[in-house]
């Protein structure tokens, strides 16, 4: 069931990037965890999966980059939205202490809120993002101010490591996994499987997927994991390496 909203604010983070709130007319009934989504529905547009960048009784934040109709509906249009979720099973922190978040270019966005999560339960976050463009690139602290230490990523190589975040991952876990109780991995599904199988042997990694998402309750198959019998809207998003494996090697040949 979709319920009302209004985009109420727009921000400009970067090249690209935008960080967008919606009031809520309705509330979503219950406290999104970190790294579950919404299904937003953009009148005369679509309806496009998006994380929850971060979440009050009152307002609900999204960041995302413009690459097609949806998420320029998003940047361009105004007035009332509809707004289904929390979807997914998301992540508990409760059991750890400190934690490494690792994304590719718009896995960045469900970071505002697991930061948030992550001071109120006393868990120290370091993360490791990178992009293509440098210019795409922001002060991630502006949105997670209590996240500890942040380390940057292009493939320009003009702003921090010169590679992509996988890369700069596994040389920094080879000497640091000790540190980290978990890995959490948000991004392409090649980055995806270049983590699970550079560090999955080092720490506990999960990764959290991307699926085209209709119905939002596993009636309608939209998002299977192929070739695994599991839904990412009812099984996940958020999965360890070893139980999605199988589909992000068979993405990868596609």
């Amino acid at each position: 069931m979709f319920r009302s909203a209004k985009k109420t604010r727009i921000m400009i983070l970067s090249e690209k990037y935008y960080y967008v709130e919606f009031s809520l007319l309705e509330d979503l009934g219950v406290e999104p965890r970190p790294l579950q989504f919404v299904n937003i529905w953009i009148p005369g547009v679509d309806e496009v999966p998006m994380s929850i960048s971060q979440y009050t009784e009152e307002k609900l934040y999204v960041l995302f980059k413009v690459v097609g109709e949806g998420t320029r509906g998003l940047r361009d249009r105004w007035g009332f939205f509809g707004v289904k979720g929390p979807l997914g099973n998301g992540i508990s922190l409760n059991n750890y202490s400190r934690v490494l978040f690792i994304a590719g270019g718009t896995g960045i966005a469900p970071l505002p809120l697991l930061a948030r999560h992550a001071e109120r339960n006393g868990v120290e976050l370091d993360v490791i993002w990178g992009v293509k463009k440098s210019s795409e690139l922001f002060d991630v602290k502006t949105l997670a101010p209590s996240v500890n230490n942040v380390y940057y990523a292009s493939e320009d190589c003009i702003v921090g490591y010169c590679g992509r975040a996988s890369d700069l991952a596994e040389r920094f876990l080879r000497e640091h996994a000790w540190r980290y109780d978990i890995v959490i991995c948000v991004g392409p599904k090649n980055m995806l499987l270049d983590i699970c199988r550079k560090a999955g042997s080092l720490v506990d990694v999960y990764v959290s997927l991307e699926a085209i998402v209709k119905c939002g309750f596993g009636a309608c198959g939209s998002c299977i994991l192929k070739p695994i019998p599991k839904l990412l809207c009812t099984d996940g998003p958020v999965f360890k390496c070893n139980e999605v494996y199988k589909h992000l090697e068979w993405n990868s040949q596609y």
